[in-house]
């Protein structure tokens, strides 16, 4: 299948007979349009790395044990990971304002009753339903961004403020958290993701414009419901696996179980979709077939997996081992977010100018030398000799990561399929917190409880290892890069159907 002919495919839908007209939009109010969506991505990522400072006061205060504390944040990522596929689909076949306004309520109403809580189950659940509501909320703000952003230069632009604004948001969350956690409580950090979430919610319902429709009459018979329902539990078990994994040892019944039926509803959720008509498929096959898409999809597992394995490890040290407050460790971590807006606006010019090829493999470069350094920083004197430059070349590395791949996953597919575009670069995201904390988790208490039986000190010796097999996942995504991310110049491509341009890479279309 040919690129025309995939887009002329997806043009024909049933679109309503009389025409529609795109809202005439000045600079002013697209920017703070913007400004909304970026937000709502700061919130997303907020509400789950603010909780870092907070797991000492969460397992005092909710009776969390310290080999379920991983739950406060998979609960969140599996949910929010699960769901995007579905929610990218709304988006594109529905109304993306809609979908982002009922998801921005959810994760503040959500957020909210996580701060009356007064159990760990309920923390949980909440935080679950709170994933949900933010997968509705990232596809539906990328499709409006790329239907009201279609020139190349101001969608690139675009795409990677919105994309900072994630990056900002898990990095300054820990800072932020900390303030909370320091001069007020846990629950302020809930109560404050609210006061976000509904006055953008508001906000949006009244003054965003309405997106173009892509049918005459929508049907929920055009979403595909059994391959929702086939992948969400496959995530939801599999990350199940994993995180009971790293808390009980991998061998018992209940992490092997769960895993095998994850690995076989994962299957048949592909076999399904190669099936499906393409108007209906969750994540058509031939999504993957438009070049560098599954490259990009894997890199986008990185940045997140970087950050949290960095704030899960060395958050606890910090505050028991070290005897930092909440508020000092927060200043600490300072680095992360103050070099991450530094570098968010910047690097969004990066594609203009160089292949993201070479700036996806120099950010992942930056995150294996920032990695190398949090490994040796093992005492408090190292801080500022190794943790606080990691620290700082990491957060660097990371945001052109993020930004870039982002970028090149929109540069590469049809504006038409945005929000499925936007579902495969942030639940690949969300894995890399889900599965990166759980596998991290693992290496460091292992190797803690193996020199604790040999009657050694702990030390640092299992957040080294950890941080030794971050290094090793990110040489292997930096070593996929260089391999199999293609590069033959890059042109502009009109999408036929569509008033929208989009930036193209030579031969990005699908394999015929």
């Amino acid at each position: 299948m040919s690129s025309d002919s995939f887009t002329g495919t997806l043009s024909n839908l049933d679109v309503p007979s009389t025409p529609y007209v795109r809202p005439v939009l000045g600079k002013v109010k697209k920017g703070i349009l913007l400004a909304l969506f970026c937000l709502a991505q700061f919130m997303d990522a907020f509400v789950a790395s603010a909780l870092f400072p907070a797991i000492v006061a969460l397992e005092e205060g909710l009776g969390i044990a310290a080999n379920e504390v991983t739950w406060v944040f998979s609960a969140y990522s599996a949910t929010f990971a699960a769901f995007l596929l579905i929610s990218g689909r709304v988006a594109d076949i529905y109304s993306a304002k809609w979908a982002f306004v009922v998801g921005a309520a959810l994760v503040g109403l959500f957020s909210l009753g996580c701060g009356f809580v007064h159990g760990k189950v309920a923390l949980f659940i909440l935080r679950a339903l709170a994933g949900i509501g933010a997968s509705l909320t990232v596809p539906s703000a990328l499709s409006l961004i790329v239907e009201w952003f279609p020139e190349p230069d101001e969608q690139s632009r675009a795409i990677a403020l919105f994309g900072a604004g994630g990056g900002v948001g898990n990095v300054m969350g820990v800072v932020i958290g900390g303030a909370f956690i320091q001069w007020a409580s846990w629950k302020w950090i809930f109560y404050f993701v609210c006061m976000l979430g509904v006055p953008m919610a508001v906000f949006a319902a009244l003054f965003v414009p309405p997106s173009a429709p892509r049918m005459h009459k929508p049907s929920w018979k055009r979403l595909d419901l059994g391959g929702v329902a086939l992948i969400t539990t496959s995530i939801v078990l599999f990350v199940y696996a994993v995180t009971t994994g790293a808390a009980t040892g991998w061998g018992a019944a209940r992490v092997i179980a769960p895993l095998i039926v994850a690995v076989i509803l994962g299957a048949a959720f592909f076999i399904l979709e190669a099936r499906l008509d393409p108007h209906v498929a969750s994540l058509p096959p031939h999504t993957w077939r438009y070049k560098n898409v599954p490259i990009l999809g894997a890199v986008a597992f990185v940045p997140y997996f970087f950050w949290c394995s960095l704030f899960l490890q060395l958050m606890p040290l910090f505050q028991d081992v070290y005897q930092w407050s909440a508020i000092m460790t927060a200043v600490r971590f300072l680095p992360t977010g103050v070099f991450a807006g530094a570098i968010a606006g910047p690097s969004g010019s990066f594609p203009k100018y160089v292949s993201p090829k070479w700036t996806i493999l120099g950010g992942l470069i930056f995150d294996i030398i920032a990695t190398i350094l949090l490994a040796l920083g093992d005492t408090r004197e190292k801080y500022w000799s190794m943790l606080f430059p990691g620290f700082i070349i990491g957060t660097m590395g990371n945001m052109v990561v993020y930004t870039n791949t982002n970028i090149a996953l929109f540069m590469n597919t049809p504006p038409e399929i945005a929000g499925v575009t936007g579902a495969i670069f942030n639940s690949s995201a969300q894995l890399g917190i889900a599965v990166g904390l759980a596998v991290v988790t693992t290496i460091s208490t292992s190797i803690d409880k193996k020199r604790v039986t040999a009657g050694k000190d702990v030390g640092y010796h299992g957040i080294a290892d950890g941080f030794w097999f971050v290094v090793a996942v990110i040489a292997a995504e930096a070593l996929a890069v260089l391999i199999w991310y293609k590069v033959d110049g890059q042109v502009v491509d009109d999408v036929e159907g569509s008033d929208s341009l989009a930036v193209k890479e030579k031969g990005d279309e699908p394999s015929k």
